[in-house]
């Protein structure tokens, strides 16, 4: 993986904590499945490239001195081959969805757009209309509102109707990784 790679994948973990998600959902998805109580073993470790370090514990994400405790500031579900973390947007009350998906040694991070394409390829099958509302407070922003089902929200994993990072993490697999180095060869 290239240096200037692995600030691309941790953009989309950050937009958990850090903008305005333009897609947002009722629930903690998907509904009416049980929170995982840890993070999965494969994901725990020291994710490290540079000044940036994240250090994944059993419960806890740390990235440099901010901490973000599973339960509590995130929520983790599995689908359909996904982890699924859902965290609280805290101006709307509704919730920001970050899928991690593993893929061999390596994970790769995806989430939801609002370009037309996909508003378009969602209303195909989902039963419950999204709506468009928006944020309270100033200076506010627009965002969509989806409220899918178990059933729909598998249907949107299976189909892959989801922005994927190109590039994937090494799996720190409870060691130290340093994704901008080169990856040695595998025999």
């Amino acid at each position: 993986m290239k240096p200037s790679q692995f600030p691309l994948v941790l953009s989309a973990v950050l937009l958990l904590s850090s903008c305005n998600p333009k897609v947002q959902f009722n629930e903690p998805m998907p509904p009416g499945r049980y929170n995982l109580p840890n993070i999965p073993k494969a994901f725990r470790g020291v994710i490290a490239d540079g000044d940036e370090v994240w250090t994944i514990g059993k419960d806890t994400v740390r990235i440099n001195d901010e901490v973000m405790v599973n339960g509590k500031d995130f929520l983790l579900r599995r689908m359909a081959g996904h982890v699924v973390m859902s965290q609280p947007v805290v101006e709307t009350g509704h919730w920001e969805i970050l899928l991690l998906r593993r893929e061999g040694d390596v994970f790769r991070t995806a989430s939801f757009d609002d370009d037309e394409n996909w508003l378009r390829q969602t209303a195909t099958f989902m039963e419950s209309p999204r709506e468009q509302k928006k944020s309270g407070g100033k200076p506010g922003y627009s965002y969509w509102l989806f409220s899918p089902t178990a059933k729909e929200f598998r249907t949107l994993l299976k189909e892959g109707l989801y922005d994927m990072e190109e590039d994937g993490v090494p799996l720190p697999r409870g060691g130290v990784v340093r994704p901008s180095a080169p990856t040695p060869p595998t025999n």
